[in-house]
């Protein structure tokens, strides 16, 4: 198994800020894109794009690269706000166009059909990791209001809830629905909880490396720790959304004590329990 280092900071030009608006499923905002607008593809330069485990599941399939390659050639690592949970970054390119998204040409998106959910909700930020507030069990969203942005200006009106069924981020939200809950739980134990290097390089591997996690459930001591039903443990050979599943069901038995993977008795030792990756 690989040793993932990870570096906690992010590379390119620092932002500047946009202050959201708040929004809930059914606010309304005015939007359009299109190619004869002067400012199309300007969203897809100087960009900050964090990859849930969904998008780097579909982008790896698309350009048909297992998930370490994928992960190696394109992206880079950042942290999700408020913690030290790892999450792969999209590399821009660097040069005098104002360093684009590796995936735009002048045509626009190269992998419009795969493109990742942040580029899908635009120009609504999701807040993927904030958009639900626990003590509400409200969901909300904010509108990014970016001044060089002219689709804004159109008299096309939306409201949220259109808006994600007209980019089709329903398949992207339940995907990632673990992985949220991980983060959420994660969140909720406070900044002065220290996690351990071996556990956020299980979270990486779990969350983002889902060819990696297959191999680590297929040839480690995994499947003799852990009870895997045939069937799942089928369905986790051929499909990465079966693979992520289980993954996301393993860390929330190692690292929460949720108890959705049942341990087998003849394992006692908490080292083996977490399984060295």
């Amino acid at each position: 198994m690989r040793d993932y280092k990870f570096k906690y900071q992010f590379e390119g030009k620092r932002q500047d800020v946009v202050v959201p608006v708040r929004l809930d499923l059914d606010s309304t905002f005015n939007f359009e894109c299109s190619k004869d607008l002067p400012c199309f593809t300007k969203c897809c330069h100087d960009i900050y794009i964090m990859l849930t485990p969904y998008d780097v599941i579909r982008l790896k399939k698309r350009l048909d690269l297992p998930s370490d390659e994928f992960l190696a050639i394109y992206t880079t690592l950042g942290f999700i706000q408020g913690t030290e949970l790892p999450i792969p970054v999209l590399k821009t390119l660097e040069d005098e166009a104002g360093n684009p998204c590796p995936f735009l040409s002048k045509d626009g998106c190269k992998i419009y059909e795969d493109r990742p959910s942040t580029c899908r909700y635009y120009p609504i930020g999701a807040g993927i990791f904030y958009n639900r507030d626990e003590s509400s069990d409200e969901n909300f969203f904010a509108l990014i209001n970016e001044g060089h942005c002219e689709g804004l200006n159109s008299k096309r009106q939306w409201t949220v809830r259109e808006w994600r069924e007209n980019q089709g981020l329903a398949p992207y939200d339940e995907a990632n629905t673990g992985w949220t809950e991980l983060i959420l739980r994660r969140k909720s134990l406070g900044p002065f909880c220290n996690i351990p290097e071996k556990t956020l390089q299980m979270f990486f591997l779990g969350c983002y490396n889902v060819d990696e996690f297959r191999r680590f459930v297929l040839n480690t001591k995994f499947l003799d720790i852990y009870v895997v039903d045939p069937d799942r443990l089928e369905q986790v050979k051929q499909d990465d959304i079966a693979a992520l599943n289980l993954a996301i069901d393993w860390l929330k038995t190692t690292l929460f004590g949720a108890g959705l993977l049942e341990i087998r008795e003849i394992s006692t030792d908490p080292d083996m329990i977490e399984v060295e990756p």
